[in-house]
């Protein structure tokens, strides 16, 4: 086992993320091997797929100073060229998490404020974990032996597990970008009148994946308007857009925000503004140069796809930047294909997910860190002290109150449910009396600039 490790590790040297340090870790709860999840993922393998996907919420970062977001927003609509013009490459800073880079202390807190706006009134369906497609994206990265490094906060807020991407710093950025994967959409799709000035476009699901109620950010890369269906109104009239703004600002009340103004104790700002999306209209885009056309980027985008349920696909192949050859694909029936085809390793992933949330409703505080730290192993610890709360006081209140409303919902209307039951409580012992580390520091807003000296601040 131990010359397998160093074969792996040796291996993963060769990407350099692997390398970079990051903030301090804390004391080791628990190792996972991937070896270990094939015994309990047998009992994953028929519900190992995702069912019952809705959408809940969306919302739209805009190109402002202060952290504002649009609700529900509405991603660009695909407006290909008539004619093919040569672009420039990309040039600029483009940050690894957006949410993060925005809204440094609490990323996943508009999510939830879009959640609470757009549904008052709790889901009828049971929630166990809260994500996105980075965090789920990198556990499945895990046990499918792809080398990528991560680390990711997981905190329990009302019993639902949360799991929250970690990079080395907030506002780390993606270097030496080349290509044309910022500029191709840039120039083909178009953000519609009511959501000028947007920056991304934020979209949160929820479904059912083997035995876990899930709730799952993603970003959707645009839409197309064939497919709004009749129901969707990307230009609503103004006796509509009133309505729609005062449904929407009814919403912010009963949520504890304001419409327009940023809440007394936060300095996200929220505003209403878009139009619903359905997802089958929601597109995912690449770029790439037409001499590797042989390849199939199809296939390697076909994990993400899945967790993020996106139904279509824009594959854009240029010739030193003039993209003539475009394949929009309805990618339905091939994320489901691959769904059956990876049912041993979904199946891991769910045992996976299941031993995380139940290490974390064992755990004293309910906050801990998984980081990958080795090719076959991930590392359960605790959080370092000075890690800020998923949430600001006033949305933990808020949110955990909500949650404590969804799960009463669940008891009444599905006394049968066997979540609960699903649940890897046994593999999870001894552990909950571990003590913090030492120190008082706040990492988040550090960075490898600082050393993580525990002292910076926004």
């Amino acid at each position: 086992m131990y010359q397998k490790q160093k074969v792996g590790y040796s291996l993963a040297q060769r990407n350099h993320r692997w390398r970079q340090r990051g903030p301090p870790l804390g004391l080791l709860v628990e190792k996972v091997d991937v070896a270990e999840l094939a015994k309990p993922a047998k009992r994953y393998r028929s519900t190992a797929q995702v069912t019952n996907c809705e959408l809940v919420a969306s919302y739209n970062w805009l190109d402002k100073k202060q952290p504002t977001v649009m609700i529900p927003g509405a991603p660009p609509r695909w407006t290909p060229l008539a004619e093919p013009q040569e672009l420039k490459e990309d040039g600029g800073v483009y940050y690894r998490d957006k949410n993060a880079a925005r809204y440094p202390a609490h990323p996943m807190e508009p999510a939830t404020r879009a959640v609470l706006t757009m549904h008052p009134e709790p889901l009828t369906k049971p929630v166990d974990v809260v994500a996105c497609g980075s965090t789920i994206g990198s556990l499945l990265h895990f046990v499918r032996g792809n080398e990528r490094p991560f680390r990711m906060l997981v905190e329990v807020v009302g019993g639902v597990v949360h799991l929250i991407r970690r990079e080395n710093s907030p506002t780390e950025t993606i270097p030496n970008v080349k290509g044309f994967g910022h500029t191709f959409p840039e120039t083909y799709t178009t953000w519609d009148a009511s959501v000028r000035q947007s920056t991304s476009h934020q979209r949160v699901l929820r479904y059912d994946f083997a035995g876990l109620g899930c709730i799952v950010r993603h970003e959707g890369d645009g839409y197309l308007e064939d497919k709004l269906g009749p129901s969707s109104n990307r230009v609503p009239s103004s006796d509509d857009e009133q309505d729609s703004i005062d449904a929407l600002a009814k919403g912010l009340d009963a949520s504890g925000i304001t419409s327009k103004t940023s809440i007394h104790s936060s300095k996200l700002h929220l505003l209403s503004g878009g139009f619903p999306v359905p997802q089958t209209a929601v597109f995912d885009l690449k770029t790439r140069s037409i001499l590797r056309r042989d390849k199939d980027f199809l296939g390697e985008e076909l994990p993400r796809l899945w967790v993020a349920q996106i139904p279509n696909f824009i594959l854009a192949y240029h010739e030193r930047g003039t993209f003539t050859e475009i394949d929009v694909i309805d990618v339905s029936d091939k994320v489901k294909a691959w769904e059956a085809s990876m049912n041993r390793e979904l199946s891991q992933l769910a045992a996976l997910l299941h031993r995380i949330v139940g290490l974390a409703r064992a755990s004293q505080d309910g906050r801990l860190e998984v980081s990958r730290q080795a090719l076959t192993t991930l590392e359960v610890r605790k959080q370092c002290a000075g890690v800020s709360p998923v949430f600001s006081a006033d949305m933990m209140a808020t949110w955990k109150a909500w949650l404590a409303a969804d799960a009463a919902s669940e008891a009444v209307n599905d006394e049968d449910s066997s979540i609960e039951g699903d649940s890897d409580s046994n593999d999870d012992s001894d552990d909950g009396n571990l003590a913090w580390g030492e120190g008082d520091g706040d990492y988040t807003a550090c960075s490898e600039k600082c050393s993580y000296c525990g002292r910076c601040t926004y």
